[in-house]
């Protein structure tokens, strides 16, 4: 008993590393962008299919289509950026709603229409299975935590050091007096968008050998998985993103081992409801958006 509990407590928080990737770019855009987009699973989505896309017609390793995929994906947020979410910067809640819904519609059908409506076998991947501690998991797995800590790493480094993180902290916290000092909310909108984009689409890489197959539509579970996470961990709020999403990823492992996997995607919605409930603005208050 004792093993299965470590076991599911590692898969959980192997699995919360991913969610956590996936749903930093969220909490990000609404920080800066004060909108909620409502695309975002479709951009992990697109990650998982050009990386596909690449091995199955090309022929290229795994390895290669990890850059060509977020290449891709950023050529994707560049022109969404500009034609979709710079104009929504000042623009009504609902507006943003709308707009980011227009563009989950388009690349979910694009997707479709390119690629077929039916489930893709993923054959990438690192795949071999490792023992640490006692805990057996594949080395996909492994790449997965190392690099998303790396990515957590330099997410703080970068927002609280550099020129541009703290550029993004201001036109989170006041737009009107960033426009009277002179920072280019455009740029920074534009910044923190594709910083977004790019990763969740590499989240949709790195977890593709994972869940091994793939479809149009899989984006839709990870949009709302991400919704919960960042509002549990707080919006706008990094840090808090990061640890809500071990937490999600952990309880949803225990509820699958011990409960069965029919209950496994109400755990984020249940753990929504309940912290906001108790904590209307997240566990994480937002005294700092980043």
């Amino acid at each position: 008993m004792n093993d299965l509990i470590i076991q599911q407590i590692a898969n959980g928080i192997i699995i919360g590393f991913a969610y956590a990737m996936a749903s930093v770019g969220l909490t990000m855009i609404f920080g800066v962008l004060r909108a909620i987009n409502f695309a975002h699973g479709e951009y992990f989505m697109c990650g998982a299919f050009a990386s596909w896309a690449v091995i199955h017609y090309f022929q290229l390793p795994y390895i290669i289509s990890i850059p060509v995929s977020i290449i891709i994906s950023a050529g994707i947020a560049v022109i969404i950026s500009r034609i979709v979410m710079e104009p929504l910067v000042d623009a009504p809640f609902s507006t943003a709603v709308l707009a980011t819904l227009g563009v989950y519609l388009i690349l979910q059908n694009t997707t479709r229409l390119l690629f077929g409506g039916t489930y893709k076998f993923f054959s990438g991947g690192w795949l071999e299975m490792l023992t640490i501690m006692g805990v057996t998991i594949i080395e996909q797995r492994m790449v997965l935590i190392i690099i998303t800590v790396a990515i957590f790493l330099f997410l703080e480094w970068m927002i609280r050091r550099t020129r541009i993180g703290k550029a993004m902290r201001a036109v989170a916290q006041n737009h009107e007096a960033c426009i009277i000092v002179g920072i280019n909310i455009e740029l920074v909108t534009r910044f923190t968008f594709c910083l977004g984009v790019l990763l969740a689409a590499l989240a949709g890489v790195l977890m593709s050998p994972i869940i091994v197959t793939i479809y149009p539509t899989m984006g839709e579970g990870m949009t709302f998985k991400a919704f919960a996470i960042t509002v549990i961990g707080g919006m706008g709020n990094v840090r808090g993103t990061f640890l809500s999403a071990i937490f999600i990823g952990i309880v949803e492992c225990f509820v699958a081992g011990f409960l069965g996997l029919q209950f496994r995607e109400a755990v984020g919605f249940v753990a929504l409801i309940i912290v906001l409930m108790w904590r209307p603005y997240g566990l994480f208050t937002l005294k700092g958006r980043f």
